[in-house]
């Protein structure tokens, strides 16, 4: 399946080499009809890391159940799905806010996501998210943690090997409150948060590892997604090779654009112009990129990116010429590097309230884009 899944465009090539001119119309439709039923019924054979890197592809990062919102699926259309597959994309990382989504109501809505996605061939990839768990790391976050992926890992257990868990969407710089006055809210680094404490991150990996391959179905088997305890590829090398060692399915995922990136000289997101210049914007991009591919050649673990910006998220100060022009590189690196990726976030590109591609300029932190033309762009060189 994974075989007829990958040469879906060379169908067509092949037909003609085959059959006789004058058969062709008569066999197109037939065949076009097996073929979809062969898509939809879906992957029954587990996938390998080596097959489901090439599977993902290029996609976004989803909101539908990160957002603070009493009805989220209102915001969900099947049609999503399908306008996203007719763009040429073929991933969808859904991301889920764990403090605010556990209910059995969430469970059916998540199940709703990923049929869609199954549906139309989009690799669906559940990420779980939870800041206060991850900043304060007690027993107590940890056994909710574990009980979360068990509840949603046996609600899916018999989707087909497309889906994935991508066990955390981000360990990044936590922070924990240590009280609040009327206007100011007084916060301090966490010195117990999982960031800081690899231990921590490998116990709790284990555990669920642990639990997820225990409850049947095609979970014992499915592609689990290790995060990078510190985030970026650097830190991939902190995983405990004992998780992976002996499981055969398990990849790893990084990012460090996750909002984009930033004209501050001597960052590691550092990027101005065409990215030559005399602070190295295209070498930050190489050096991120080869710590994961040294890891893959290290370890044999595949690795995935799973969110990056093409623009300034946060102070917006690059222009859209340099926008396109940090995007066009950072793809193409990804490319030669064969690491598939999500962007953030879908609804910078898409209304999927109104199921319509966004068209002309947005203002994104003060900065005029237009974000149709940047996706055409990137659809040019990604996978």
């Amino acid at each position: 399946m994974g075989n007829l899944l990958g040469n879906e465009r060379k169908v067509p090539e092949l037909i003609k080499q085959k059959m006789p001119r004058f058969l062709i119309m008569s066999f197109l439709p037939l065949f076009f009809l097996l073929f979809m039923v062969a898509v939809v019924s879906g992957q029954d054979e587990p996938i390998s890391p080596e097959e489901y890197q090439s599977q993902i592809g290029a996609g976004f990062s989803t909101n539908w159940f990160k957002s603070r919102a009493r009805k989220p699926m209102e915001k969900f259309s099947e049609k999503n799905i399908k306008d996203i597959r007719e763009k040429g994309f073929s991933n969808l990382r859904i991301r889920c806010d764990a403090e605010l989504y556990s209910s059995k109501g969430f469970l059916d809505s998540l199940t709703t996501v990923v049929d869609s996605c199954l549906k139309y061939n989009v690799i669906p990839i559940i990420s779980w998210i939870h800041h206060r768990a991850e900043a304060y790391a007690t027993k107590k976050a940890q056994d909710a943690y574990v009980s979360w992926w068990i509840a949603v890992a046996r609600q899916l257990k018999d989707k087909d090997y497309r889906l994935s868990f991508n066990l955390f969407t981000e360990l990044g710089i936590d922070t924990c409150s240590e009280g609040e006055t009327e206007k100011v809210k007084i916060e301090k680094s966490c010195k117990n948060s999982l960031r800081r404490n690899t231990d921590k991150y490998n116990e709790w990996t284990k555990n669920v590892t642990k639990e997820i391959r225990a409850l049947g179905g095609k979970n014992a088997k499915r592609i689990l997604i290790l995060a990078s305890p510190v985030k970026t590829a650097k830190g991939l090398d902190k995983i405990d090779p004992e998780i992976y060692e002996r499981d055969p399915y398990m990849m790893a995922e990084w990012h460090l654009y996750a909002s984009g990136p930033i004209k501050t000289p001597g960052s590691q997101k550092y990027w101005s112009g065409d990215g030559t210049g005399k602070f190295g914007g295209r070498e930050n991009v190489k050096k991120a990129i080869n710590d994961a591919v040294e890891f893959t050649n290290k370890t044999g673990m595949r690795t995935y990116l799973g969110a990056w910006m093409p623009h300034d998220n946060i102070k917006g100060s690059l222009k859209e010429a340099e926008v396109i022009k940090f995007a066009l590189f950072f793809v193409k690196e990804l490319r030669k590097a064969n690491i598939p990726w999500s962007m953030n976030v879908l609804d910078n590109y898409y209304d999927t309230r109104e199921c319509k591609w966004r068209r002309g300029h947005q203002v994104v932190a003060g900065q005029k884009l237009n974000m149709a033309k940047i996706l055409n762009n990137i659809r040019k060189v990604m996978p």
